[in-house]
């Protein structure tokens, strides 16, 4: 498959990532049956599979974009990658916690405040960081996209607003919602964009061999 092709599967993946852990960390039941498996599988769309589908679009999304803002997608990319690191590295604390409760549930740890409390301080700061990095590479990709006119302008737009919420949300971590949402949103939109440009691509090679 072309760049285009990868980067555009890749944006619906990274569409059920935004979704499919949020439910689980919200409604899971750890204790279930199946709990453990779930939450893994969460962990790893949260992590991994949220990170490789963040790079994979971002470059399809600067290919399309070409060299008219060199330094910008310099700093967007910088800013993708330690997203997509801040976000792993969360995945697997989540994981590693998880897993030391299930193996000691003698020592009561969800009982214990002072575990819950360090606990939620790590997690939420790292989430915070991995969101203000991405925030970064939204509002350059947004800019870069606005600037060259080499992306839709309202694709462009929704880069740019989503960004500025994620900017913020290690201040305001309500926000953290409706960054969700617009991550929902703009990968749909930037994977229907991104096939579209290999069908446009595909079309135009047809016509110069004829």
């Amino acid at each position: 498959m072309t760049l285009a092709k990868w980067g555009g599967t890749a944006s619906f993946v990274l569409a059920a990532a935004y979704i499919i852990p949020s439910m689980v960390y919200l409604m899971g039941d750890l204790r279930s049956a199946l709990g453990p498996l779930t939450y893994s599988v969460a962990d790893f769309l949260y992590g991994p599979a949220w990170a490789v589908s963040l790079v994979t679009a971002f470059w399809a999304l600067r290919a399309q974009i070409g060299n008219g803002t060199p330094q910008r997608m310099s700093w967007a990319t910088s800013a993708t990658l330690f997203a997509a690191a801040a976000m792993i590295v969360v995945a697997c604390i989540r994981s590693a916690n998880r897993q030391y409760h299930l193996a000691h549930p003698d020592l009561h740890l969800e009982d214990s405040a002072t575990v819950l409390v360090v606990w939620t301080t790590i997690i939420s700061g790292l989430i915070g960081a991995g969101w203000h990095f991405l925030g970064w590479s939204l509002v350059l990709l947004g800019s870069a996209g606005w600037t060259t006119r080499r992306l839709p302008l309202a694709l462009s737009a929704m880069y740019l607003v989503a960004g500025v919420m994620a900017w913020l949300v290690y201040v305001f971590p309500d926000l953290e919602g409706g960054v969700v949402l617009f991550g929902v949103v703009v990968s749909v939109w930037q994977g229907v964009y991104l096939l579209q440009a290999e069908s446009r691509g595909n079309h135009a090679s047809a016509q110069v061999v004829v």
